[in-house]
């Protein structure tokens, strides 16, 4: 594409590079390029123009549709682009070149084609003018609100702009407000019949003075609840509106113009994709905050961050909103099952991943009050149903704030499937060895790491996050330990279980093999018997004791392993043994000692979730790492 551009351009303009003239003290003229007018072109420059038209166009249509289709489709459209960026990119790593202008310039076209968040040349490009929901806007220039800038964009002339009452309804639930709160819904009320009088209001409350209140006002109905419930209180209040967009008021204490209703309108039915547009918000000290967030989701791990990446006609691209917001009423429903503090994280979660986005613009301000701030940065509990249902060992705030979920408090169980292992999951193996290495020095016990335990504790410190089983050898001689009723209930106890004993037999006068289980949440680690162990056959003669055993560090735990765990793992499992592989099992072999194909996973069965090893890089361990 850049060649034919190139050309096309080429067969346009000839640029020549006249020699440099000496330059002397009395002769300072600069150097110039002389620029030639286009001679007339050649049957084969004709065409090399044609062609570079054509594919031109192609790309301009690509570009196009790309800006109107759903992230999934973006996703399977340009698969074939990325992998060829990727090829190029592993050659060059290999080579230890740089990448070219050209490839750094695709990639950051197809960033933008991926994200549909290029700002149009047109501020009011994409809008269908024959119907639209409100009026286009004009910037009248710097000087133009001079010296308070109170106003600067105006609403263009129009006439193809539906009444705004409608277009909107305005939704309040005062439910959950406190009493010092309620007091202000009266600003409210005047705040919205002053600035749009036209526009239908529902409010959800339980209190009797706000009924009557309501009744002041001919465009605004109470509805009277008994419910605490947010989330129902909210879908009621939806099926109350009959118009496309909603504004979720949520906590608003005052109402005036500076909330720009149109302005957030105008945003979701210009850009593509955006359902949900807001703005920033002041509490009633005075705090005001942009309320925009980027959420993370990934490896068990939901992580919130004040902030933006890209923005578009000077609003924010976000995950999460803050404050109130205006939305498409059909996209609005909330999850009842959820505890009132954290419905409309879920929300926000649940909308990002059928690919709709949310914007904030912070020059349009809601006035509201913070009090489910508290509950939220304190309480792990309201935390605790959207950390199972979401599948989450952690959920981080901006605020610093860490909160961690056993396997047990989000209900999941260890058994490896196509996906990666949860955090806790990861964090029971620790625990198990940690106890396993305990009885090792209080008894005595020989042991190292195999197999695919050793490798995790070469690449993660931990389990292969990836892995179906954990391995261990022991002396044969010292297996019928997980015989004994105290040592079973020693992991009992301890939330593990030991199954499966199968006890050593002589062979050829040499007690041989011998078998075990240790277990947790369906995790299994296999325990084998064996002759030696490699810190007695290569570690020097001074160092063959069990104190100065070759440990690994497995999540803050030093546990034995091999001799040389690195050499032991590389001569196993040949080659590239630091990028990734499956279980033999996963990809099919016929045992574990078949060639690995390093360095690629297999396909998910659920491949938007976040724990899917698809996702993941396929080398390298900081990526999977979680504190």
């Amino acid at each position: 594409f850049f060649l034919c551009l190139w050309r096309d351009i080429s067969a346009k303009w000839r640029i020549n590079r006249p020699k440099p003239r000496k330059i002397t003290r009395d002769n300072t003229e600069k150097r110039r390029f002389e620029l030639h007018p286009p001679k007339e072109k050649t049957n084969n420059e004709a065409a090399e123009k044609c062609a570079c038209e054509n594919k031109t166009k192609e790309r301009e249509d690509s570009w196009a549709n790309a800006t109107t289709t759903e992230s999934t489709w973006l996703r399977q459209n340009f698969a074939k682009e990325l992998h060829e960026i990727h090829l190029q990119l592993k050659k060059l790593l290999f080579y230890k070149r740089m990448p070219s202008p050209e490839l750094v310039e695709k990639v950051g076209e197809l960033a933008k084609r991926l994200d549909g968040k290029a700002e149009p040349a047109n501020p009011n490009s994409g809008i269908n003018n024959t119907s639209l929901d409100v009026c286009p806007e004009e910037f009248k220039g710097g000087n133009f609100g001079y010296p308070y800038f109170s106003k600067g964009w105006v609403l263009a002339d129009c006439t193809e702009a539906k009444p705004l009452s409608s277009v909107i309804s305005v939704v309040i639930n005062t439910v959950t407000y406190p009493q010092e709160d309620e007091k202000h819904i009266d600003n409210v009320f005047k705040g919205i019949n002053d600035t749009y009088p036209s526009v239908h209001v529902y409010v959800a409350t339980q209190s009797d003075d706000i009924v009557e209140t309501a009744k002041r006002f001919k465009n605004i109905d109470a509805v009277k609840v008994n419910d605490t419930k947010v989330a129902k209180v909210w879908n009621t209040l939806k099926t109350k509106a009959s118009t496309p967009y909603m504004l979720i008021a949520r906590d608003v204490v005052h109402f005036s113009w500076l909330t720009q209703v149109e302005r957030q309108i105008r945003v979701i039915s210009q850009i593509p994709n955006v359902k949900v547009a807001g703005g920033a918000y002041r509490n009633i000290s005075g705090q005001w905050k942009a309320g925009c967030e980027q959420t993370k989701l990934l490896n068990y791990v939901l992580e919130y961050q004040e902030g933006y990446y890209h923005s578009q006609n000077s609003c924010m691209f976000c995950d999460y909103l803050q404050g109130p917001f205006v939305t498409k009423t059909e996209l609005f429903q909330l999850d009842e099952s959820l505890p009132n503090e954290v419905v409309f994280e879920d929300w926000f979660l649940r909308i990002g991943k059928d690919g709709n986005q949310a914007m904030a613009c912070p020059d349009a301000m809601y006035f509201t009050s913070d009090h489910t701030s508290l509950s939220k940065n304190t309480k792990k509990d309201v935390w605790t149903p959207l950390a199972k249902k979401w599948t989450l060992n952690r959920i981080l705030l901006p605020q610093g704030v860490k909160y961690s979920f056993s396997c047990k408090d989000i209900e999941v169980t260890c058994q490896a499937t196509s996906e990666l292992l949860p955090i806790c999951c990861l964090e029971e193996y620790a625990k198990v060895m940690a106890l396993l290495q305990k009885l090792s020095n209080e008894h005595k016990i020989l042991f190292e790491l195999d197999h695919g335990s050793l490798l995790g504790g070469i690449k993660f410190n931990g389990l292969l996050p990836y892995d179906i089983d954990g391995d261990i050898i022991l002396v044969t001689k010292q297996i019928d330990i997980f015989s004994k009723d105290e040592i079973k209930e020693l992991f009992r106890s301890n939330g593990f279980s030991i199954y499966g004993y199968q006890s050593p037999h002589l062979d050829k006068g040499k007690l041989i093999h011998g078998f075990t289980y240790i277990g947790f949440n369906g995790f299994k680690i296999e325990v084998w018997g064996m002759q030696n162990l490699t810190n007695f056959l290569h570690a020097p003669l001074e160092l063959r004791n069990l104190a100065s055993f070759t440990k690994a560090n497995l999540r803050g735990n030093w546990v034995n392993t091999a001799c040389s765990p690195g050499l032991f793992a590389r001569n196993r499992y040949g080659r590239e043994i630091l990028k990734h592989s499956q279980s033999w099992r996963k990809q099919g072999l016929k045992d574990s000692w078949q060639d690995y194909n390093a360095g690629s996973f297999k396909p998910c069965r659920k491949p938007k979730h976040h724990s899917c090893v698809e996702n993941m890089p396929a080398d390298g361990n900081i990526p999977f790492l979680v504190d």
